[in-house]
């Protein structure tokens, strides 16, 4: 159940980095329809664009909770009580925020492929922190298996026409960032999903709606250091209505991934979320229109093998 939930987060995180590209990239939607390109890829713009879709997941997990998790506000009503669970949920909120600003940022500035195939450095960030932190010692297989799916997600998004960028170095900088903040969060919310030894752990409707709101307050805070918005108003519509189904999508991935984390932990969580790239790059095949190279098929393969075995084999050993 576990792994099903962490592929099916990770194939609603694929499609949602596709409309993330329509926001700033004009494109052919399926080769027919003129679409995209709406917002000036700068500071400004990006986060107010994560203020709106995180404040809109926020308003939309609320009013679900009385069906997905009746007790979701008395369990964080009684977070203070815990110092170090809340601790732990803000510590989630922070660097998810800076993973999400840093991420936004990197795709404005860099080739998508470049970007995401940076910023998916997480897994083994994740897997090395979970050694360290909670005794996850990683297994033969699961080293083996991480390479042969990083090597399909090279394969996949470093294409030869991702070269082109606005400003290599800025977006690099910002796609590692990304990855290292996607990292902490994958191990800083185990903390917060999973018992530990002086408090038990939280269900992940509470869980995804502090972490939520709290980035959706931190991104609305950003504006206030002057940093300037210019999106035109002809683009609003358009904006909002992507938005609001760019956050249901996500608000669905994270709920899933979250209660992936809390079922089989945040080292194969990150080795299963590693498929996001070349789903992403599939989807964007299909949707946009974008054609696939030898190189990116060999690597969807990889990808594909790779998940399916380690699906397996966890599977067997369950």
């Amino acid at each position: 159940m576990g792994i099903s939930l962490v592929l099916l987060s990770a194939l609603g995180l694929s499609v949602q980095n596709v409309i993330l590209r329509l926001f700033f990239t004009p494109s052919l939607l399926f080769g027919q329809i003129p679409f995209g390109g709406y917002v000036t890829p700068q500071l400004g713009n990006v986060v107010v664009l994560l203020a709106l879709r995180m404040a809109t997941m926020t308003v939309l997990l609320a009013v679900l909770t009385p069906w997905l998790y009746p007790k979701t506000f008395a369990v964080l009503r009684a977070l203070p009580a815990t110092p170090r669970l809340l601790a732990a949920v803000t510590a989630s909120g922070v660097c998810l925020f800076l993973g999400l600003t840093l991420l936004y940022t990197a795709l404005s500035q860099v080739a998508t492929g470049v970007a995401i195939a940076t910023g998916f450095i997480y897994p083994a960030i994740t897997i090395l922190l979970a050694w360290r932190f909670f005794h996850q010692s990683p297994r033969p297989y699961q080293l083996g298996l991480m390479v042969v799916i990083f090597t399909g997600v090279i394969l996949t998004t470093l294409t030869p026409s991702a070269a082109a960028a606005s400003n290599p170095l800025l977006g690099g900088l910002c796609a590692l960032g990304a990855g290292l903040s996607f990292g902490l969060y994958g191990t800083v919310a185990e903390l917060s999903l999973q018992t530990q030894p002086s408090y038990p752990g939280l269900h992940p409707v509470p869980f995804s709606l502090a972490t939520f709101a709290l980035v959706a307050v931190l991104a609305s805070l950003v504006p206030l250091t002057h940093q300037p918005v210019t999106i035109a108003s002809t683009a609003w519509p358009p904006v909002l209505a992507m938005t609001l189904f760019s956050a249901t999508l996500t608000l669905i991935a994270y709920v899933l991934n979250n209660s992936g984390i809390s079922l089989i932990g945040a080292s194969l969580t990150a080795l299963l979320s590693a498929s996001a790239p070349a789903l992403t790059t599939l989807f964007a095949w299909w949707i946009l229109q974008e054609a696939l190279q030898q190189q990116q098929i060999m690597g969807i393969g990889l990808v594909t093998v790779g998940v399916a075995m380690l699906s397996l084999k966890s599977r067997k050993e369950n």
